[in-house]
């Protein structure tokens, strides 16, 4: 009976969210206001649905993300902890990155990322789908692979800007991880549910 009511309720909540009346904004100009090898803004005048104009409504312009949460046959997950200067701590995540959509696919990209921040290589990569990480002023989205039976197959070739340190942690212990507020990064927090789900129910 738990199971049926799940369902229905499942059910009655996507037929909500198809009935939506929402509208998107409309957008009348867009200028890029500046722009160099790491940022782009852009101003965009946009009309709301209600009437209203906001002519000074700035985006950051960004390039789509991959991250990729690898797992060994032994249930080691592969992360790797950096320093990050946005926050100006060290953080525990997975291999990910950016990667420029009109020449390198989701799944070459996470490939990549995952060569040459750890090493490790894997023939069952498992697209987990897409989120946003801030979509009131990001412009991009962030691609999630798993990575089954991943191995180290090559040495690690980070960028020049990072110094990063590879750890294996078992899988079954990233809750305690986050619980215990020592993962906190939103993208890795995501991933990690989204690949339980998906090995839960596959």
């Amino acid at each position: 009976m738990q199971n049926f009511c799940s369902t229905v309720s499942i059910f009655l909540l996507k037929i909500a969210i198809n009935m939506s009346h929402l509208e998107p904004w409309k957008v009348l100009k867009s200028d890029i206001v500046f722009h160099n090898k790491w940022v782009t803004i852009q101003q965009d005048t946009v009309r709301l649905p209600n009437g209203n104009l906001i002519d000074d409504y700035f985006l950051n312009v960004r390039p789509e993300v991959v991250i990729t949460l690898p797992i060994t046959k032994g249930g080691k997950a592969i992360m790797v902890r950096q320093y990050k200067h946005g926050g100006k701590e060290i953080f525990l995540e997975f291999p990910g990155g950016v990667f420029e959509a009109d020449k390198e696919t989701p799944l070459k990209g996470g490939l990549r990322e995952m060569r040459e921040e750890t090493g490790y290589y894997s023939d069952e990569m498992i697209y987990l789908g897409k989120v946003f990480d801030d979509p009131t002023k990001d412009t991009n989205c962030i691609h999630f692979f798993l990575a089954k039976n991943a191995f180290k197959k090559f040495e690690p070739e980070p960028d020049p800007t990072e110094n990063i340190e590879v750890i294996e942690v078992s899988f079954e212990e990233i809750p305690e991880l986050i619980k215990a507020n020592k993962i906190r990064v939103c993208g890795a927090i995501a991933i990690y549910t989204m690949a339980a789900m998906h090995l839960k129910f596959n």
